[in-house]
């Protein structure tokens, strides 16, 4: 019998995991079968147990792996920010998501929390441990709020971040999506006293291709705006 590195093994549970988290974002836990995920992954259901014990286990480490990605890219976002532009920034780049129909970079927070309610024990014991993880890496940009601990005060945040972008998906209508939004946001920068810090800078963004009066309709808004 064949025997691949150590790498390509790691490779191709990252594959699994990767179709794993796809899957379980769009139908839901229960819905991500093996034999889904495995076809998704473009490998033979054989190959499964060679990286998983069980469909449990494969939820389980898909949850978190998920959750870890989607705070990892957060975080990297925010390179070089400090203090309160940190935090408002953090809040403005949770909030976003709720206008991405695209749920693959969506933070498992918002869709399968749920199914991590529903289930044992142990799943929910290492979705605690990951979450205490992520908040160490974060209380440090917190301040103490309305007698609250930093820790309390960025463990609220992150709380209600996860139910408005979970409860502005479950309305069709845009108007209403931004309205939870802005709302939840508004009222966490009034509370944290971030009312008047601006949020972290970002690259300007590509300037759109300029057709026949353009320029004209550029000025007709502006003069628009200043009125």
């Amino acid at each position: 019998m064949a025997r691949y590195p150590a790498e390509h093994k790691g490779e191709t549970r990252a594959r699994i995991l990767a179709a794993s988290d796809a899957l379980m974002k769009d139908r839901g836990i229960e819905a991500a079968s093996v034999d889904a995920v495995m076809r998704a992954a473009g490998l033979t259901v054989g190959g499964f147990y060679a990286h998983f014990a069980s469909k449990e286990e494969l939820a389980s480490e898909t949850l978190l792996h998920g959750l870890t990605r989607s705070f990892d890219r957060m975080v990297d976002r925010l390179d070089g920010a400090t203090g309160g532009e940190w935090v408002r920034g953090m809040i403005s780049a949770y909030l976003a998501q709720a206008e991405d129909p695209d749920l693959a970079h969506a933070c498992p927070m918002t869709l399968l929390l749920a199914d991590v309610a529903r289930s044992e024990d142990t799943r929910k014991r290492r979705f605690a441990d990951v979450t205490r993880a992520m908040l160490d890496r974060v209380v440090g940009h917190f301040p103490a709020r309305g007698g609250l601990s930093p820790r309390e005060t960025a463990l609220a945040t992150y709380a209600t971040l996860v139910g408005a972008v979970a409860l502005a998906r479950t309305t069709p209508s845009r108007t209403s999506r931004r309205t939870i939004v802005a709302s939840c946001e508004r009222m966490l920068l009034a509370w944290l006293g971030l009312d008047g810090v601006a949020p972290p800078s970002e690259p300007p963004a590509a300037a759109p291709a300029r057709g026949p009066g353009a320029g004209a309709r550029t000025r007709r808004s502006r003069s628009r705006r200043a009125g």
